[in-house]
């Protein structure tokens, strides 16, 4: 049987394309103890495989993970959750090296953290809760914020030194789950914003709203058009469309723009590449009306706007 409490550190990507490696026993690894994946790398990539409840990261760079037909892009500033039993793949192809932080959850450890929140708060009893009592929660990609923000980075720092910091790490297991179980509560009110009268509905389209969300959010480089967002979340296009704006306050076509416009902005703040590969690598083909669009968005141009931003940097220094 799994120890709740067993913990263990993964610092290499394994490689499962090496002969003979037992993916039987890889997973039984994750079943038996809570793993941190810490690992670098600009060029890796894994098919299709089970996983445990996680928690995906990177830092550095971007880690894209597949589910289907579905993309979820984490980056420094958004992290995703992984239910148990999902299947996925996962892949980095950068310039420069990312850093992947993953936090996985054995079952037994997560029935332990429910049942003390069960007996403390009565949490887990409340039917509001996202999964109609379970720990099954919304696959979508979250913004790093709060305490779950908090609690992420002091793992990562602990993680540096594993063996030294493993009654801390323990500690900090609990409060991570604890605090992304009450997180849950604030996602069901925003489950209750969606134009449904069924909450069963709510959550469905909710649900699907996300997928389409996190695409764009994931793929914005590539041609987004409406109606693959519609094969993405299983919705009519003009349904989608309508649910869209009322729930995002924005079309898919606005939020994709805004996307790439604020990609844009940060690769110019941050980086002295050249404004027309800034425009390849935010999904445009054409510079002038790249340029256009960025004045129409920022009242300025491209060039000026990092002059701006360059020049504030040099005087606060």
């Amino acid at each position: 049987m799994p120890v709740a409490n067993n913990f263990a550190l993964i610092d290499k990507f394994p490689r499962f394309d090496t002969p003979g490696f037992d993916i039987d026993a890889y997973n039984e690894t994750f079943r038996r103890s809570n793993v941190i994946i810490n690992a670098h790398s600009s060029d890796v990539s894994y098919t299709e495989h089970w996983g445990c409840l996680s928690i995906k990261c990177a830092f550095g760079g971007t880690e894209t993970y597949k589910i289907s037909d579905r993309y979820y892009a984490v980056t420094d500033d958004a992290y995703f959750i992984c239910n148990e039993g999902q299947y996925y793949s996962s892949f980095i192809a950068a310039k420069k090296t990312v850093e992947s932080f993953t936090v996985n959850f054995t079952g037994a450890f997560v029935n332990q953290v429910k049942s003390s929140l069960y007996a403390d708060t009565k949490l887990i009893d409340d039917p509001g809760f996202i999964g109609g009592g379970s720990c099954e929660f919304v696959e979508t990609l979250y913004r790093h914020s709060g305490d779950l923000r908090n609690n992420i980075a002091g793992l990562r720092a602990l993680a540096k030194n594993f063996g030294e910091n493993r009654g801390e790490i323990s500690e900090s297991y609990y409060q991570l789950l604890q605090n992304l179980m009450f997180s849950q509560q604030h996602i069901l009110n925003e489950v209750k914003k969606v134009k449904a009268v069924k909450l069963s509905t709510q959550k469905e389209l909710h649900k699907r709203l996300h997928y389409a969300k996190d695409y764009i959010e994931s793929c914005y480089v590539d041609d987004v058009t409406l109606e693959k967002l519609g094969q993405i979340s299983c919705l009519n296009s003009a349904y989608l469309l309508r649910n869209f704006k009322l729930y995002f306050g924005q079309t898919p076509y606005q939020y994709l723009i805004n996307k790439r416009i604020s990609v844009a902005a940060r690769l110019l703040i941050n980086t002295q590449i050249p404004i027309s590969e800034v425009c390849f690598d935010t999904g445009y083909a054409d510079v002038s009306s790249f340029c256009r669009l960025f004045k129409k968005v920022y009242g300025c141009s491209p060039e000026s706007y990092r002059l701006s931003k360059t020049k504030k940097v040099i005087f606060s220094t």
